[in-house]
């Protein structure tokens, strides 16, 4: 069975036969919070940058080699079993994405409403909510309408346990198996472990992908359950370039960005 990751790189590639143009690599950044690849068409595709476990100052053994590659040649690393290639992947497929769906609006349909607005929270059913990576921002309104919360995160700065408020955080992907609305952060399909969270979803009647990580063809997500792909598209590359460089992540750079949410035709 194929991954969503090669699903979404297939559906990117086929995009690319109906652009007017296949654009260029301009530059490739892989920095501290966020990696990004900015297009020659003014299109930037950004990624969460996995933590590096090198014990040296180099991080990546083919720097200075990315920008000189074709986008065709970068696609594929969102599959890589190398992290920071696997994000430079992923940025370059978002960068890609938000070209087609530039040239192509008409085959997407955007979400007039947020996307917690979205959560169905209801006063007669189960609320009991899963996220695959600890989104702050989304915590306080998450804990006041959720039974329970369990946050599935390898960080090793979040604490493993119950942290009050019927908030847990957990290590196995498996504790997602009871949840009713799932979050998968977009940068799951960075460090991995995206389809495995799809597939211990088994109990949710809605599952929303959310997150600057998150800007590929939603279609391949689409069918395979997902109700909702919320991401970013960068608008100012400038600002977001500059942020992203000094070691900036989301609360900073998105502000030069438009949010947008994608949902099934």
């Amino acid at each position: 069975m194929t991954t969503l990751q090669e699903e979404i790189i297939a559906e990117v590639t086929n995009g690319l036969y109906g652009l007017n143009e296949v654009p260029g690599v301009r530059m490739v950044a892989i920095s501290l919070g966020y990696t990004f690849v900015e297009l020659d068409n003014g299109i930037m595709g950004v990624c969460f940058t996995p933590r590096s476990d090198s014990g040296s100052c180099a991080h990546y053994p083919g720097a200075g080699t990315l920008s000189e590659k074709q986008v065709q040649e970068l696609c594929p690393l969102m599959k890589s079993g190398q992290p920071l290639e696997r994000s430079v992947g992923v940025a370059t497929v978002n960068a890609l994405s938000h070209t087609i769906m530039t040239q192509h609006p008409e085959q997407f349909r955007f979400s007039t409403v947020d996307f917690l607005e979205m959560l169905p929270f209801s006063a007669h059913e189960s609320n009991k909510v899963g996220m695959v990576g600890h989104i702050g921002p989304f915590m306080p309104f998450l804990k006041k309408k959720a039974d329970s919360l369990v946050v599935v995160d390898d960080n090793p700065g979040l604490e493993i346990g119950i942290m009050g408020a019927g908030h847990t955080v957990s290590r196995d992907v498996r504790d997602l198996k009871d949840a009713d609305i799932v979050i998968i952060t977009g940068s799951s399909a960075a460090v991995g472990g995206f389809d495995a969270a799809l597939d211990a979803a088994e109990s949710a009647r809605f599952i929303g992908v959310v997150g600057p990580s998150a800007g590929w063809l939603p279609q391949p997500a689409f069918r395979r359950g997902v109700h909702a792909v919320a991401a970013t598209k960068i608008t100012d590359l400038a600002g977001a370039r500059r942020t992203i460089l000094e070691g900036g992540g989301t609360p900073q750079f998105i502000k030069f960005g438009r949010k947008y949410t994608l949902i099934p035709r």
